[in-house]
C-alpha cells in the first residue's frame, strides 16, 4: 500500500519555498516549520508572484505511482489519490505544469469536494492557485461530486490556466454555489477540453455558470456533452456560461437551463476581442428559460461564427421589454456570422420585446441557411418566423419558416421588422401554415419574401431555389417532414 493511502490530505507534507528578500533582492532558504500549516498566516508576505515562488523538487512517488511524463503519467486510482492532486495545487504553489496526470479507475467521492485551484487567497495568504497540467479522465467516471459553498470558482477544477483537460466523465454532480461555476472547471483560462460529458449534474449559481464551464477565455472545447439542470442568474449555459475567444465544436446540452439574463441551451454569452470566436455543431436538446436575452443555442453572439447549431428544446422567456428571444440566438452583432441554424422547438414569449423562430434581433450580421418549425406564441413587439428584426445592415439570406406564428399585425411569418440598411434575399415561407400573418409586419426595404404551399416546398425545385448555387440544401423524408434541410441535421 502506497504511503498516500495512510494519510489524511490535511497531513500532507507542504512545499517549501525560496522568496525573494526584500532588502537584499537576492534569494535564499528559508525553510520555515516543518508543518507549513502551524504557521500564522500572517508570517507569509500576501500576493507572491507566481515567478518568485520557487518549489523545491519533490519525490511524488510517495502520493502518485508514475513519474508525471507524458510516458509515464501520475496514476489517479482513488478518492484519496484526487484530493491530494487538490491539496497541492490549493495548499502550495504548484501548477503542475508539463506535468501529467492520468484517472485509471472509476471513482466515487464520499465527501464534499474541494475544487482544484482556487481564485484569492489560500489559508497561507498566497493568491490565485491554479492547475496548469494535463489531465487524463480515460473515460473513467468520477461520481458524487458535491459542492455546496458560496464561494466563487467552483468546479472539479476550479481554476484551470494553460491545461489540457480531456476523457472526464462526471456523473450526479451537486452544487449549490456562487460565481463561475461549471461541473468540469469554474474558470478555464487558455484551457484545451476534449471529450468530456457530464451526466445527471445539478448546478445552481449566480453569475458565469455551465453545466461543463462556468467561464471559459481563450479555450478549444470539442466534444462535449451534458444532461441534468443547470441554473443561474446571468450568463448561464447548459455547456458554457460565457465564452470570450472560444474555439468550440460539437457541444450537445440535454440538460434544462434557466437564468434570468443571457441565458442559452448551450452557450449563455460567447464574444472575442481580436480574433473572432468560432461555435460548430452546437445542438441544443433541452428546455430553455428566462427572462432578457434567451436563445435555444446561444443568448448572445457578439463578435463570433456560428455554423451548423440547431435547436429542438423549447424556449420560453417571462416578460420583460427589453428582452431579445430566439429558437437559436436571441441576439446576434458585431460582426458575428450565422450560417446553417435550425429551430424545432417550442418558443413561448411574454410581452418581449422582440422573438424570432431561429434569431430574435441581427444586427450588423449576415446569417445564411437557416429554417424554422417551431410554433412562436405570445406577445412580442416585433416576431418573426425567422428572424424578429433585422437591423443595422444585417443581411438575410436563403431559409424558411413553416411554424405557426400569432396572427396578429405585429408578426411577420418571416420577419418582424426590416430597416431600410437591411437586406433579405432568397427566403421564404409556407403559405399554407402562416394563414392571415404579415409576411414581414414592418417592412422598410424593398423586397417581399415569397410563399409557398407545404406541398411545394417539400418539391425539388423549392431545394434548388434556396440552393442557388451552393449544394446546402438536401430533402430526406425521414426528416423534419420532408422539408428541406442540411445532411448533418437530425
Amino acid at each position: 500500500m502506497r504511503f498516500a493511502k495512510i494519510l489524511s490530505v490535511a497531513t500532507l507534507p507542504m512545499f517549501l519555498f525560496a522568496c525573494s528578500d526584500s532588502n537584499s533582492g537576492n534569494f535564499g532558504n528559508n525553510p520555515g516549520p516543518e508543518n507549513p500549516q502551524e504557521q500564522p498566516k500572517d508570517s507569509i508576505p500576501e500576493n507572491i508572484p507566481d515567478e518568485d515562488l520557487k518549489p523545491i523538487t519533490r519525490d511524488y512517488s510517495l502520493i502518485w505511482s508514475g513519474k508525471g511524463t507524458a510516458e509515464d503519467p501520475f496514476l489517479i486510482t482513488s478518492e484519496q489519490d484526487l484530493a491530494s492532486l487538490a491539496f497541492y495545487v490549493n495548499d502550495s504553489s504548484m501548477t503542475f505544469k508539463d506535468n501529467f496526470f492520468k484517472l485509471t479507475a472509476d471513482i466515487a467521492l464520499t465527501k464534499p469536494w474541494s475544487p482544484i485551484g482556487i481564485f484569492g487567497k489560500n489559508a497561507y495568504g498566497l493568491g490565485n492557485r491554479v492547475f496548469s497540467g494535463t489531465f487524463d479522465g480515460s473515460l473513467k467516471t468520477i461520481s458524487g461530486l458535491t459542492v455546496n459553498d458560496t464561494a466563487s470558482y467552483s468546479g472539479l477544477f476550479g481554476l484551470a490556466r494553460g491545461a489540457h483537460i480531456s476523457n472526464v466523465v462526471i456523473k450526479d454532480a451537486k452544487m449549490n454555489v456562487g460565481s463561475v461555476a461549471g461541473v468540469l472547471a469554474g474558470l478555464a483560462d487558455s484551457v484545451t477540453v476534449e471529450n468530456c460529458t457530464i451526466e445527471n449534474a445539478e448546478i445552481k449559481g449566480t453569475d458565469r455558470v455551465g453545466g461543463l464551464v462556468g467561464e471559459a477565455k481563450y479555450v478549444t472545447v470539442t466534444n462535449a456533452s451534458v444532461s441534468g439542470s443547470v441554473s443561474g442568474t446571468n450568463n448561464v449555459g447548459g455547456v458554457l456560461g460565457s465564452v470570450q475567444n472560444g474555439a468550440l465544436t460539437g457541444l450537445t446540452n440535454g440538460a434544462t437551463v434557466a437564468g434570468k439574463s443571457v441565458v442559452g441551451g448551450v452557450v449563455g454569452g460567447s464574444s472575442s476581442v481580436g480574433e473572432e470566436s468560432s461555435i460548430s455543431m452546437a445542438l441544443n436538446l433541452g428546455a430553455v428559460a428566462g427572462t432578457k436575452d434567451v436563445g435555444g443555442v446561444v443568448g448572445t453572439l457578439s463578435s463570433t461564427k456560428l455554423e451548423k447549431a440547431g435547436n429542438y428544446g423549447a424556449v420560453t422567456a417571462d416578460e420583460s421589454q427589453l428582452s431579445n428571444v430566439g429558437g437559436v440566438i436571441a441576439v446576434a452583432s458585431n460582426k458575428s456570422s450565422v450560417n446553417e441554424a435550425f429551430n424545432t422547438g417550442t418558443v413561448t414569449v411574454k410581452k418581449v420585446m422582440v422573438a424570432g423562430g431561429v434569431i430574435g434581433s441581427l444586427k450588423a450580421v449576415a446569417a445564411t441557411n437557416l429554417f424554422n418549425q417551431g410554433e412562436i406564441s405570445g406577445q412580442a413587439s416585433n416576431l418573426g418566423g425567422l428572424v424578429g428584426v433585422v437591423d443595422n445592415d444585417a443581411k438575410l439570406e436563403s431559409g424558411y419558416n413553416s411554424g405557426k406564428i400569432p396572427d396578429n399585425n405585429l408578426s411577420g411569418t418571416v420577419a418582424g421588422k426590416v430597416t431600410s440598411t437591411a437586406t433579405v434575399t432568397n427566403v421564404y415561407y409556407d403559405k399554407t401554415v402562416g394563414g392571415t400573418c404579415l409576411v414581414v409586419a414592418n417592412q422598410m426595404s424593398a423586397e417581399l419574401p415569397t410563399g409557398f404551399t407545404t406541398e411545394e416546398m417539400k418539391a425539388a425545385t423549392f431545394v434548388a431555389t434556396l440552393n442557388g448555387t451552393g449544394a446546402v440544401w438536401a430533402i430526406d423524408p425521414a426528416k423534419f417532414g420532408g422539408y428541406p434541410s442540411f445532411s448533418w441535421a437530425k
